[in-house]
Order: C-alpha cells, then structure tokens, then sequence
C-alpha cells in the first residue's frame, strides 16, 4: 500500500489536534480562582492549536508545494503492531480491575509477541509480577486496583 507522508501525516495531526480541543474541557477543570492569564486549560490548547498548524503546514507542503515522499506501507508487518496496540488496551481495561492479572496477561504476551519458546522466561516473569504484588499490596499497603 502506498501513502504520501506529508499529506498523511498532516491529516492525522489535524484530526488529532481537533480532537483534542474538543475533550479539553472534560478533562481538564477551570481553574476559577484566577481570572487572568494562564489557566489550567492554556497549555492543552496550545499544544492542539500546535498541533492542527503542523498539521496544516505538512498539508500545505504535500499539496501546494508538492514537497512529498511516496512510501510504501506492508500490512503484514503492522498487523502484528496492531495487534500489540490491542494487548495494550486489554491491558488497560484489565488493569482497573486487577494488577495480578493484567500485569501477568501483559508479560505472558509479550514474551509470546517475540517469540519466546523457553517456559523459565515466562515461569520468572509470573513469579516477578507476584512478587510485586505482594511487596506493594502486602508489605507497603499500597492499594493496588
């Protein structure tokens, strides 16, 4: 598959910059106590707002000034990336619920995503999480999800 980088790039920051502005405010609460000036609110907009020129500027580039590179995607590559991507998000749903279990399931697939055939790798990786578990939940008393 074949892409124009800038032009890509640019569509993807634009999106994203757009995005952002939008979940600013139910995210982040207004600081009331001070009227002028900074905010908690200013530097997230000004990071979007940065990011929707770059955006702009890399559009610009690919269209106007037909500054680009054709590159070329192999999606048998990214679909193991994509897949990783969506150990992470099961990760972070299962974390909420418990930190035994998301932090095993995440270092058993990992150690799987490379390739690792040796069952010590994933017999230690086991035993470390457990071991973390009991010093910070058991030993510290720091509340673990």
């Amino acid at each position: 598959m074949k892409y124009r980088s800038n032009l890509v790039s640019g569509i993807v920051s634009l999106i994203l910059g757009i995005v952002c502005i939008l979940v600013i405010p139910c995210q982040i609460g207004e600081d009331y106590s001070v009227t002028y000036g900074i905010t908690s609110k200013t530097v997230p907009y000004a990071v979007a707002v940065l990011w929707i020129v770059c955006g702009l500027v890399l559009m610009f580039q690919s269209l106007i000034m037909k500054k680009e590179e054709v590159k070329v995607l192999d999606v048998r590559k990214e679909v193991k990336a994509a897949g990783y991507m969506a150990v992470l998000l099961a990760y972070a749903i299962l974390f909420r619920k418990s930190f035994l279990l998301s932090t095993a399931f995440l270092g058993v697939v990992t150690l799987a995503f490379t390739g690792t055939k040796r069952k010590s790798f994933y017999a230690i990786v086991l035993v470390i999480v457990a071991v973390l578990y009991v010093l910070f939940a058991k030993v510290l008393h720091v509340q673990m999800p």
